[in-house]
């Protein structure tokens, strides 16, 4: 039935500064990380948050309870992937100390949406937030920005986007383009936010990582992933043109057009189709298995992309056609057409997943019994 005191460092100021890895579990260690991270940075607030974690622990310890107490912290990037490490390590340090209940000790409310993540695993019987007690307030208000501007984290979140939307700018400015800065930074926006909100930094991180700081092979993924962007890329600029031969027949053919095979879709279903056949063959390199569902994946990107393209083509003709021409009747041919190739390539991408795969079973089990003999 112990109690748990526990530090929260969300975004691993403790890790990144002092190089300390979490869990941190005792009293005495607890007390040299907070006095490394004063240290390392006198204004880090999680430097507050340990010294009020080691003074709520021994109050409880002259009361004569049964407590511990563990600082946890999380990953730079705040979000998904550093709130997993911190269950992870919770779990962790719960099965270490045998603790029931838990004290948490914050400095923010970002820390406390962990509440929840901690309250599935261990009975919270109090909550408490450090707040750094500051004079003259607004005369520090500046300096704090500053202060704040200069965090990894807050440069990647904000201050980034701000410097793309200059630097794209001050670009078209110097070459004369300055009747086409304002698209450019809209698409160089949408790419940063694209990436961002799609989690592909980690690809691009391993990528670099692959080609300037390792030895060994780079992995075929790495390369196609980039290839995937640049066929986005390319199917949205289509998709765009063909908006603009769209433009005078209203909103919806617009956006059919950009939907349409002559605009984004296949070019779409290119890069998704690439990026996963990559994956396979490195698989297949590193391990090798070969994945026959890459098989069905492929029939089945093909077959609904097609069945797609029918029905965009059928609701152009009705939304289009019909509105021009309201005697003639529309022609859904080519989608009719689009739709039936689409279910005929299912068909056949059913039947030839379930060849390939009977013989890739007949062919395991055949060496099986050989190994058997």
């Amino acid at each position: 039935m112990g109690l748990l005191v526990i530090a929260i460092d969300r975004d691993n100021d403790l890790g990144r500064k002092t190089g300390i890895r979490s869990p941190v579990i005792g009293r005495e260690a607890n007390v040299k990380a907070a006095l490394e991270l004063g240290l390392a940075d006198p204004e880090e607030s999680d430097t507050n948050t340990m010294l009020s974690a080691i003074r709520t622990y021994d109050q409880l310890l002259e009361d004569g309870g049964d407590v511990e107490i563990v600082t946890i912290c999380g990953d730079v990037r705040v979000g998904t992937k550093s709130d997993m490490k911190i269950a992870n390590t919770l779990d962790q340090v719960i099965a270490k100390t045998k603790s029931t209940k838990a004290i948490l000790v914050s400095d923010g409310a970002e820390d406390r949406e962990l509440e929840p993540i901690i309250r599935s695993r261990l009975r919270i019987d109090s909550t408490r937030m450090v707040v750094v007690q500051q004079s003259r307030p607004i005369e520090d208000t500046l300096y704090t920005i500053i202060h704040k501007m200069e965090d990894p984290k807050v440069q990647r979140q904000f201050i980034l986007p701000i410097a793309l939307i200059v630097f794209v700018w001050g670009l078209a400015g110097l070459l004369g383009l300055s009747e086409i800065a304002s698209g450019l930074i809209w698409v160089i926006l949408s790419g940063y936010f694209l990436v961002k909100v799609a989690g592909w930094e980690d690809e691009f991180r391993n990528f670099y990582n692959e080609l300037l700081t390792t030895g060994e092979r780079v992995s075929l993924y790495s390369y196609v992933w980039l290839i995937a962007i640049l066929l986005f890329v390319v199917g949205v600029a289509q998709g765009v043109e063909q908006m603009d031969l769209s433009k005078e027949l209203g909103v919806a053919a617009m956006v059919l057009a950009f939907l349409s095979w002559n605009g984004v879709l296949p070019y779409l279903l290119s890069a998704i189709v690439s990026v996963e056949v990559s994956r396979t063959i490195d698989g297949y390199v590193r391990d090798g298995v070969f994945n026959v569902n890459i098989v069905r994946f492929i029939f089945t990107v093909a077959s609904l992309g097609a069945i797609t393209a029918g029905m965009i083509d059928i609701m152009y003709d009705i939304v289009v056609r019909t509105g021009l021409a309201e005697s003639e009747e529309p022609d859904y041919t080519q989608g009719v057409w689009y739709i039936a190739i689409g279910l005929l390539i299912g068909f056949v991408g059913r039947i030839v997943f379930e060849i390939i795969n009977e013989r890739i079973e007949s062919d395991s089990s055949d060496d099986e019994f050989i190994s058997e003999e």
